[in-house]
Protein backbone atom coordinates (compact mmCIF):
# COMPACT_ATOMS: atom_id res chain seq x y z
CA UNK A 1 0.00 0.00 0.00
CA UNK A 2 1.70 3.10 -0.98
CA UNK A 3 2.13 5.83 1.46
CA UNK A 4 1.00 9.18 1.25
CA UNK A 5 2.69 12.37 1.94
CA UNK A 6 2.52 14.49 5.04
CA UNK A 7 0.23 17.11 2.80
CA UNK A 8 -2.39 14.42 1.89
CA UNK A 9 -2.66 13.08 5.75
CA UNK A 10 -3.08 16.42 6.89
CA UNK A 11 -5.80 17.51 4.56
CA UNK A 12 -8.11 13.88 5.17
CA UNK A 13 -7.94 14.53 9.07
CA UNK A 14 -8.93 18.40 7.97
CA UNK A 15 -11.94 16.45 6.14
CA UNK A 16 -12.77 14.12 9.20
CA UNK A 17 -12.58 17.36 11.55
CA UNK A 18 -14.91 19.37 9.18
CA UNK A 19 -17.44 16.40 8.87
CA UNK A 20 -17.33 16.27 12.86
CA UNK A 21 -17.92 19.81 13.31
CA UNK A 22 -21.01 19.85 10.89
CA UNK A 23 -22.06 16.88 12.70
CA UNK A 24 -21.75 18.71 15.66
CA UNK A 25 -23.47 21.97 14.74
CA UNK A 26 -27.02 19.37 13.70
CA UNK A 27 -26.53 18.23 17.56
CA UNK A 28 -29.19 19.89 19.50
CA UNK A 29 -26.78 18.16 22.73
CA UNK A 30 -23.71 19.68 21.49
CA UNK A 31 -22.15 22.99 22.80
CA UNK A 32 -21.46 23.53 18.84
CA UNK A 33 -25.42 23.40 17.81
CA UNK A 34 -26.69 26.43 15.64
CA UNK A 35 -30.45 26.27 14.60
CA UNK A 36 -31.04 24.91 11.65
CA UNK A 37 -32.30 26.53 8.85
CA UNK A 38 -34.68 24.96 6.28
CA UNK A 39 -36.51 26.09 2.66
CA UNK A 40 -40.08 24.64 2.20
CA UNK A 41 -38.65 21.98 -0.41
CA UNK A 42 -36.43 19.98 2.36
CA UNK A 43 -38.19 20.98 5.76
CA UNK A 44 -38.85 17.40 7.27
CA UNK A 45 -37.10 15.69 4.50
CA UNK A 46 -33.96 13.12 5.52
CA UNK A 47 -30.57 14.26 3.95
CA UNK A 48 -30.22 12.93 0.13
CA UNK A 49 -28.12 9.64 0.18
CA UNK A 50 -28.59 8.86 3.84
CA UNK A 51 -29.95 5.74 5.27
CA UNK A 52 -33.04 7.69 6.94
CA UNK A 53 -34.28 8.27 3.54
CA UNK A 54 -33.43 4.71 2.52
CA UNK A 55 -35.56 3.23 5.16
CA UNK A 56 -38.52 5.83 4.68
CA UNK A 57 -38.67 4.36 1.32
CA UNK A 58 -38.60 1.19 2.08
CA UNK A 59 -41.63 1.91 4.31
CA UNK A 60 -43.42 3.77 1.81
CA UNK A 61 -43.64 0.72 -0.41
CA UNK A 62 -45.06 -1.20 2.84
CA UNK A 63 -47.68 1.23 3.35
CA UNK A 64 -48.61 0.78 -0.20
CA UNK A 65 -48.81 -3.05 0.02
CA UNK A 66 -50.90 -2.51 3.41
CA UNK A 67 -53.27 0.07 2.04
CA UNK A 68 -54.26 -2.09 -0.98
CA UNK A 69 -54.79 -5.22 1.26
CA UNK A 70 -57.20 -3.15 2.82
CA UNK A 71 -59.12 -2.18 -0.11
CA UNK A 72 -59.47 -5.73 -1.02
CA UNK A 73 -60.38 -7.08 2.21
CA UNK A 74 -63.24 -4.21 2.05
CA UNK A 75 -63.96 -4.78 -1.05
CA UNK A 76 -64.18 -8.90 -1.09
CA UNK A 77 -66.70 -8.26 2.26
CA UNK A 78 -68.29 -5.26 1.41
CA UNK A 79 -71.64 -4.77 0.32
CA UNK A 80 -73.34 -2.25 -2.53
CA UNK A 81 -72.40 -1.35 -5.87
CA UNK A 82 -68.81 -0.35 -7.39
CA UNK A 83 -67.43 2.60 -7.23
CA UNK A 84 -68.95 3.08 -3.60
CA UNK A 85 -69.14 -0.18 -2.18
CA UNK A 86 -69.27 -0.04 1.56
CA UNK A 87 -69.11 -2.31 5.15
CA UNK A 88 -69.82 -1.76 8.85
CA UNK A 89 -66.76 -1.00 10.77
CA UNK A 90 -67.70 -3.48 13.42
CA UNK A 91 -67.56 -6.69 10.79
CA UNK A 92 -64.19 -4.84 9.03
CA UNK A 93 -62.83 -5.16 12.61
CA UNK A 94 -63.71 -8.65 13.10
CA UNK A 95 -62.06 -9.85 9.66
CA UNK A 96 -59.35 -7.37 9.97
CA UNK A 97 -57.95 -8.37 13.08
CA UNK A 98 -56.69 -11.84 11.82
CA UNK A 99 -54.06 -10.02 10.20
CA UNK A 100 -53.27 -6.91 11.58
CA UNK A 101 -53.81 -4.88 14.25
CA UNK A 102 -53.19 -1.31 12.29
CA UNK A 103 -56.82 -1.19 10.79
CA UNK A 104 -57.52 2.34 12.04
CA UNK A 105 -54.52 3.63 10.75
CA UNK A 106 -54.73 2.55 7.44
CA UNK A 107 -57.76 3.75 7.28
CA UNK A 108 -57.09 6.88 8.28
CA UNK A 109 -53.97 7.28 5.94
CA UNK A 110 -56.54 5.64 3.05
CA UNK A 111 -59.13 8.72 3.48
CA UNK A 112 -56.19 11.50 3.58
CA UNK A 113 -55.64 10.28 -0.28
CA UNK A 114 -59.29 9.96 -1.05
CA UNK A 115 -59.57 5.95 -1.38
CA UNK A 116 -62.26 5.29 1.58
CA UNK A 117 -65.15 7.65 3.33
CA UNK A 118 -66.18 7.15 6.89
CA UNK A 119 -67.58 10.12 9.22
CA UNK A 120 -65.54 11.34 12.12
CA UNK A 121 -62.06 11.88 13.19
CA UNK A 122 -61.12 8.78 14.87
CA UNK A 123 -62.56 5.15 14.59
CA UNK A 124 -63.13 3.15 18.68
CA UNK A 125 -64.53 -0.23 18.48
CA UNK A 126 -67.70 -1.27 20.03
CA UNK A 127 -68.83 2.53 20.03
CA UNK A 128 -68.62 2.76 16.17
CA UNK A 129 -69.26 -0.44 15.14
CA UNK A 130 -72.48 0.81 13.11
CA UNK A 131 -70.29 3.40 11.10
CA UNK A 132 -70.53 2.74 7.05
CA UNK A 133 -66.64 2.22 5.51
CA UNK A 134 -67.31 3.54 1.89
CA UNK A 135 -65.00 2.90 -0.89
CA UNK A 136 -64.55 5.88 -3.32
CA UNK A 137 -62.85 4.12 -6.17
CA UNK A 138 -62.99 0.74 -7.69
CA UNK A 139 -60.79 -1.92 -6.62
CA UNK A 140 -59.65 -2.10 -10.62
CA UNK A 141 -58.70 1.58 -10.27
CA UNK A 142 -57.59 1.42 -7.26
CA UNK A 143 -54.68 -0.90 -8.30
CA UNK A 144 -53.85 0.53 -11.29
CA UNK A 145 -53.32 4.05 -9.32
CA UNK A 146 -51.90 3.22 -6.52
CA UNK A 147 -48.08 3.40 -6.34
CA UNK A 148 -44.76 4.20 -3.93
CA UNK A 149 -44.28 7.75 -4.60
CA UNK A 150 -40.35 7.03 -3.52
CA UNK A 151 -40.24 10.04 -1.35
CA UNK A 152 -40.24 9.19 2.40
CA UNK A 153 -41.94 12.40 3.59
CA UNK A 154 -44.96 11.44 1.02
CA UNK A 155 -44.69 7.68 0.89
CA UNK A 156 -47.71 7.19 -1.76
CA UNK A 157 -49.02 8.26 -4.53
CA UNK A 158 -52.38 8.62 -6.60
CA UNK A 159 -52.43 8.54 -10.26
CA UNK A 160 -56.15 9.47 -11.55
CA UNK A 161 -56.58 8.31 -15.30
CA UNK A 162 -60.41 9.40 -14.77
CA UNK A 163 -61.92 12.47 -12.77
CA UNK A 164 -63.57 10.70 -9.87
CA UNK A 165 -67.33 10.00 -9.12
CA UNK A 166 -68.72 12.71 -6.69
CA UNK A 167 -69.46 10.92 -3.48
CA UNK A 168 -72.44 12.44 -1.24
CA UNK A 169 -72.76 10.50 1.82
CA UNK A 170 -75.90 9.66 3.21
CA UNK A 171 -78.00 11.55 6.14
CA UNK A 172 -78.10 9.50 8.68
CA UNK A 173 -80.54 10.78 11.57
CA UNK A 174 -80.34 8.63 14.70
CA UNK A 175 -83.55 8.24 16.63
CA UNK A 176 -83.59 9.53 19.57
CA UNK A 177 -83.24 7.16 22.76
CA UNK A 178 -86.09 6.87 25.43
CA UNK A 179 -85.29 6.67 28.98
CA UNK A 180 -86.29 3.55 30.15
CA UNK A 181 -88.92 3.83 33.60
CA UNK A 182 -88.60 1.43 36.68
CA UNK A 183 -91.65 0.19 37.61
CA UNK A 184 -90.47 0.46 41.17
CA UNK A 185 -89.91 4.43 40.79
CA UNK A 186 -93.76 4.54 39.06
CA UNK A 187 -94.89 2.59 42.69
CA UNK A 188 -92.68 4.94 44.74
CA UNK A 189 -93.74 8.15 43.29
CA UNK A 190 -97.47 7.16 44.16
CA UNK A 191 -96.65 6.19 46.75
CA UNK A 192 -95.78 9.47 47.91
CA UNK A 193 -99.20 11.30 47.62
CA UNK A 194 -101.60 8.07 48.67
CA UNK A 195 -101.84 7.93 52.40
CA UNK A 196 -101.61 4.04 53.71
CA UNK A 197 -104.33 1.91 53.59
CA UNK A 198 -104.21 1.64 57.45
CA UNK A 199 -104.88 5.42 57.78
CA UNK A 200 -107.94 5.24 55.54
CA UNK A 201 -109.75 2.52 57.45
CA UNK A 202 -109.38 4.29 60.87
CA UNK A 203 -110.83 7.41 59.49
CA UNK A 204 -113.65 6.09 57.63
CA UNK A 205 -114.35 3.17 59.64
CA UNK A 206 -113.57 3.98 63.19
CA UNK A 207 -112.85 1.86 65.98
CA UNK A 208 -115.36 0.94 68.80
CA UNK A 209 -114.64 -0.02 72.25
CA UNK A 210 -113.10 2.02 74.89
CA UNK A 211 -111.23 5.15 74.41
CA UNK A 212 -107.64 5.06 75.09
CA UNK A 213 -106.08 6.48 77.85
CA UNK A 214 -104.90 10.13 77.75
CA UNK A 215 -100.80 10.35 77.86
CA UNK A 216 -99.68 11.13 80.87
CA UNK A 217 -95.64 12.12 82.42
CA UNK A 218 -94.16 9.35 84.39
CA UNK A 219 -93.55 10.76 88.00
CA UNK A 220 -89.86 11.16 88.56
CA UNK A 221 -89.60 11.96 92.65
CA UNK A 222 -89.49 9.05 93.18
CA UNK A 223 -86.32 7.81 91.07
CA UNK A 224 -83.13 6.99 92.75
CA UNK A 225 -80.35 9.58 93.06
CA UNK A 226 -76.86 9.32 92.54
CA UNK A 227 -74.52 10.80 94.99
CA UNK A 228 -70.93 11.20 93.68
CA UNK A 229 -68.06 12.91 94.84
Amino acid sequence: MPIGSASDTIRKFNAVAQANEETLKKNPYSEFYKIQQFDSRNYGRPPPGSKTEARGIKAGVHVCREILFLCETIDSNAEGEEPHKWVKFGKLFNIYSFYSDKLVGMLIRARKYGLVHFEGEMLYQRQDDEKLITMLMSLQEIRESLTASGDPANCIQIRRNSVPIAFVPPETKEKPKLRPIRSDSVTSTKSKFEAPPSTLEEDTHPVQGKPKKPWTPKDTSKAPVFCTY
